[in-house]
Formats: structure tokens, sequence, C-alpha cells
């Protein structure tokens, strides 16, 4: 103890201080214990969330990453390309013959790529509206098919307390009262109607859709062949070489590659209706036969009443106006619709006779919602082959184009007697002379037509009378007193004056006269007066759509605060005031007018409604939604024959 005493006194006393802290905590007070093992749990959990939420914020920023590169892969370039174009643009600032020349180019770049993001977000609009319409009219039908389960199944186990007696009594027996009773035969319009489908249809053809043939083969395994049946206007033919799953975009077998059989020429045939009722005939329904003595016989069944019928009335009625007249079926026999001539396609046209190989039709659609999706009809009183009408054709000329004459005695542009040609969007009568000036300038500033030679709509025709040439000009050389050295040129001007002063006129616009709170530079122009032609086209003001159009409205402009409309939408849901107004009341020609300027049927406003969406959805007249219906579908024929 003595040798080691220093080293043991300090031990001694590490140990005393040792205990002395462990007395001292364990007298330590409880509350405080307390709060700080809250305080480090509450500091452990805080640690948890911000790690937490940092996880989400990176989650987050990834899927935005992702979602950025998806969206910006469509539009990216091109704004990339703007962007060098506007740096471009920035730095020859002074150079203003380059800034003039990039300036329009840019605005219409910037256009595009706005419609191209419009589209982007607003093209699965429709398909939703299309897809909800044909889901309801499946539900429709699915709720009419369970209903019938259920009447079945009670009456099967016999527990009728719960039916109505007329289930019981007074249900239909016969298959055909039933199918009328559920309207079988009229699923395929319901589901069309529902799902806003609308075939394309075939042109040069006046009936086409499946049947069913019989072989005259008695060894055949398969009795009844189903094939693509065209009904036209010099005979019957079907399309063989592939099936049904060959078929081409618009629901038509694809004719590149299909053998065009004839059946029979329309003028040597006869059809007779099969009576399934009668004895040898069993389950023949819906069966017709044509008989031709230079071909064998077809005997034939359609898919359904209304297909029998109208292939039945369609051949007869061809053979009537063959033998009769030489000239087309009735219009409400002709497939689709429209008021543009029709000339056969080209693939129909390469397996067509030579002696049917030019033909053309007018189609229009009366019938339209009646047809199934294997068979049209249509009617129009429009355009025949080679310009002429039927009228024509009689040697009788429309009755309003004399009246058209009288009221316009003068040419519009020189003042030559008895013009005959008239500008169809500008609404004057001209004469030779100066209409062939206005074809120079385009059509999209002048649409000429021969009052004489051309056959135009009664809806262009009423235009016509509705505007003439005294009114048109009240707008058109209003200002000629501010311009001096102007004189409006006489008949017997030479071309080039003509020339100088039309151009002058519809062209650069000299002789429009403005006022002050037209605005002063062409943007606020151009907005007052599209406004100004919204609410002509709203009130069915002719002169105030005629003066708007003519100062630089657009037909194209969207009031934002109606809904995106354009004067088209508001013009076809306008009315007359009252009964007594109906006779004064031109929202046709106001439509029409708007139409021929360049409006466009296919518009759409924020609704995804266009004008005849509007006209329906809206209560438009039913004159008004007959003549956008046949519009929309002559607009439709147009294009397809275009491509």
């Amino acid at each position: 103890e003595v040798k080691g005493g220093e080293p043991g006194r300090r031990l001694k006393n590490l140990r005393d201080r040792i205990n002395r802290g462990k007395d001292e905590e364990n007298e330590k007070d409880p509350a405080l214990a307390t709060a700080e093992a809250a305080a480090n749990l509450r500091h452990n959990l805080e640690q948890i969330r911000l790690t937490q939420a940092n996880s989400e914020l990176k989650r987050f920023q990834l899927l935005r990453r992702l979602d950025s590169i998806k969206t910006r892969r469509n539009f990216e370039l091109g704004e990339s390309t703007l962007a060098s174009l506007n740096g471009l643009r920035a730095y020859f600032h002074h150079c203003s013959d380059m800034i003039d020349g990039i300036t329009p180019k840019l605005t219409r770049l910037q256009d595009k790529q706005a419609q191209s993001r419009e589209k982007h977000d607003a093209q699965q609009a429709p398909w939703e509206t299309k897809q909800k319409g044909l889901t309801q009219a499946i539900g429709a039908v699915g709720a009419a098919a369970a209903n019938a389960g259920a009447v079945a199944d009670a009456l099967s186990k016999g527990q009728v307390e719960d039916l109505d007696d007329a289930i019981v009594v007074g249900h239909p027996l016969t298959l055909e009262e039933i199918e009328s009773n559920v309207r079988f035969w009229e699923l395929q319009r319901q589901l069309n109607i529902g799902s806003l489908y609308q075939r394309k249809p075939t042109t040069g053809v006046i009936v086409e859709g499946w049947l069913y043939k019989k072989s005259s083969n008695r060894l055949s395994l398969n009795q009844w062949a189903r094939r693509w049946f065209i009904l036209d206007k010099k005979g019957v033919y079907y399309l063989k070489g592939g099936g049904e799953g060959k078929k081409s975009e618009n629901g038509t077998p694809n004719n590149d590659w299909m053998e065009r059989i004839k059946v029979c020429d329309i003028l040597l045939c006869t059809v007779r209706e099969i009576n399934c009722k009668a004895k040898g005939n069993p389950n023949l329904r819906f069966c017709f036969e044509i008989i031709s003595p230079n071909s064998k016989a077809y005997l034939l069944q359609a898919c359904g009443p209304v297909d029998y019928k109208m292939w039945v009335n369609g051949i007869r009625s061809c053979i009537e106006q063959q033998l009769v007249h030489g000239k087309l079926p009735p219009e409400n026999m002709l497939l689709g619709a429209g008021s543009k001539k029709k000339q056969l396609g080209r693939n129909r046209s390469r397996n067509m006779d030579s002696t049917s190989n030019s033909t053309t039709y007018d189609e229009d659609d009366d019938d339209r919602r009646s047809r199934t999706s294997s068979v049209g009809s249509s009617t129009f009183d429009g355009d025949f082959p080679n310009g002429n009408s039927a009228q024509q054709q009689t040697g009788i000329r429309n009755p309003l184009v004399p009246k058209i004459l009288d009221a316009n005695d003068v040419c519009a542009d020189c003042g030559n007697e008895d013009p005959d040609w008239a500008s169809l969007n500008l609404g004057v009568v001209i004469c030779i002379e100066c209409s062939g000036v206005h074809r120079s300038l385009g059509v999209h500033l002048s649409k000429v037509r021969s009052l004489r030679l051309d056959t135009c709509s009664d809806y262009e025709y009423n235009l016509l009378m509705a505007l003439g040439n005294t009114r048109v000009n009240q707008v058109w050389e209003a200002g000629l007193h501010h311009q001096k050295g102007w004189t409006k040129p006489q008949g017997g001007a030479p071309r080039k004056a003509k020339e100088e002063w039309i151009k002058s006129k519809y062209v650069w616009k000299g002789f429009l006269e403005y006022h002050e709170e037209d605005g002063r530079d062409p943007e606020e122009r151009e907005a007052k007066f599209s406004n100004d032609l919204y609410e002509g086209a709203r009130m069915g003001n002719l002169s105030m759509i005629q003066e708007a159009l003519a100062k630089g409205g657009g037909v194209g402009w969207k009031n934002e605060k109606e809904g995106g409309k354009t004067a088209l939408h508001i013009c076809v849901v306008g009315q007359p005031s009252s009964e007594e107004d109906m006779e004064s009341w031109k929202g046709m020609q106001c439509a029409e007018l708007l139409i021929q300027n360049g409006a466009k049927l296919d518009a759409e406003d924020f609704d995804h409604h266009k004008a005849l969406d509007c006209a329906v959805v809206g209560g438009g007249r039913r004159e008004m939604i007959e003549y956008l219906s046949a519009r929309s579908i002559a607009v439709r024929r147009t294009s397809s024959a275009v491509r």
C-alpha cells in the first residue's frame, strides 16, 4: 500500500467521481428527462419526414421530366426554329427589307405551331364523344336485351304475377311483329347515329353493299356466298377475289386487287321479288332474283328489309329511267349527297365498262339517315353531266336567272349592257370581258360563273338576287369621290383600263370608304369588322355582312366571349322575329355568302361543335339544317375527289 500509494489514490478518486455522477444522474428531474426524450423523438420524426419529402420531390421531378420529354418532342424543334428566326429578326432589326420578308413567315409559322398545339390538345375529344355515344347506344341495346331475357325467364318459370298483362296476352307472336317491336333492323342506323359515324360514299355509284349470292353449283359446300354488289347507271356488278377482312379504310373493298364481275346490263334485266311465304321458298326472306337474257339468273339475299327495298327499287328505277328518258335515276336513289358533279373514281373507272367510265352524278342527303352502312340514297337539285341541269336538258332555265338579269342590266364594273356572268362570292353580275379579269384574280377573290352556261344551286341564285350590283357597289365604290384621277371605265374602254379598275377595286380595295371609328391601322380594322361580321350574322343582316367582308372582316374569327363561335356558327341558329318576317328573313343567304367567302363548315367552337351541330343543338330552322347537311356532304365529296 505504501509502495503504490500515489496511483492507488488516483484510482480511488476516479471511482468516487464516477459514483457521485451516477448518483446525480439518478437524482435528475423526471419531467426534464421526459421532455428530452420527446425532443429526441420529434427530431427523428422530422428527419424522416424531410427524407420522405425529398424522395417525393425527386419522384415528382422525374415524372415531370418524363412528361416534358414526351410532350416537347412534337413542337420543340419548331419552337427552336422559331427562336432562331426570332434571333435573326432581332439581329437584322435595322434591315427593313429583310424584316418585311421574315415577319409574315414567322407569323404563319407561329400560327401553325399554335394550331398544332391546339390540335394536339383537342384531338381526343371527338373520339371520346363518339365512343360515349356508341357506348350509350350499346347500353340501351343491352338493357333491352336484359329486359327481354328477364321476361323470357319469368315466363319459362311460370312467374307471371309481376309481369304486365300486355306482355303475357298482347305480346307479338310472328317473327315480323317481333322484329318490328324490337326494331331489329334499325340497329345499324342507331349505332351510326350514336357514334356520329358517316361512311364515305363511293363516287359514281347509285347503290352498293353486301348481298348473299346463291351458288348455281349444287355440289358447292357453301351455297350462299357473301359478295359486295354495285349498281350504277349501266349495270349491276359484284366484286370477287377477297374476303370481308380486306376492305379499304372507308369500309368498302379495295378494288385494286378484286375482280369486277358483271351481272347484267340494266336495260336488259328485270328484278323479281321472292315471296318467302309462298310454297317452295322456305327461309328466303329478303330475296330477289335478277333475270337477264344475256346472262344467268342471280338469286340474291339482302341483309334486311331496308337494304332489300333499296336494291329492288333502285334497280327498277334505273331500268325505268334508261328506257323512258335515258337519264339518271330518281334523285332519292343516289348514294350520298353533293352539289358538285361526281365522276367515277380512278379505281372504279379502271374496272368499269367503256360505256360507263365517264358517267357523272349529282347527289344529296335527303334520306341519308335512313340508309345502313351498305346502302345509300340521296337527292339534290343540282348539276347534271356536262354542266347541264335537268331544266336545261328540257330547254328551261332556272326561273331565277331571268330575274337576276333583269335586276342587273348593266355590268357592275364597266357598265356594259346585258351582262350574263356573275361573281358568286361578291354578289355582282358582270360582262364576259370583266369576267376574264375576275378569273385572273383567283377564286379566293372572285368565283366566276356563267348565268347562261353554268348551273348553280338555288341558294347561289337567291344570294345573287338578294345582293346585286347596286347594293354591292354602294360598298365597294363608296369612297371613289376621295380618289382623285379615277373614273369608272365604260363598256368600250380597253381591257387594260378595266383590269386596272377591277384590281384597284377588289384587290387593293382602293374605293372603300372608312370612318374614324373603323380604326387607323389594318389590325384595328380587321378586329372591328370581324366583330361587325359576327353581329351581322347574328341578326341575319346581309348588307352588314357584305360590307364587313369587303372591309376585311374575317370569316374565321372566333368570338371568345361566346364560346369561340364563328360568324357561321351564330348565323345558322338565327330565326326570323315573327312569321310575318319570314319572307324578309335572309338567314340562308347570309350563310351562303359566308361559305362563298371561305367560312369553313368543319370549323369548331370551344365545345367542338361545327356549324351543323350548332344548328341542331341551338334549334336552327329545318331549312338551315337541311342546307348545311347538303353543303357538308358536297364539301366532303369534293375533298375526296381531289384526293
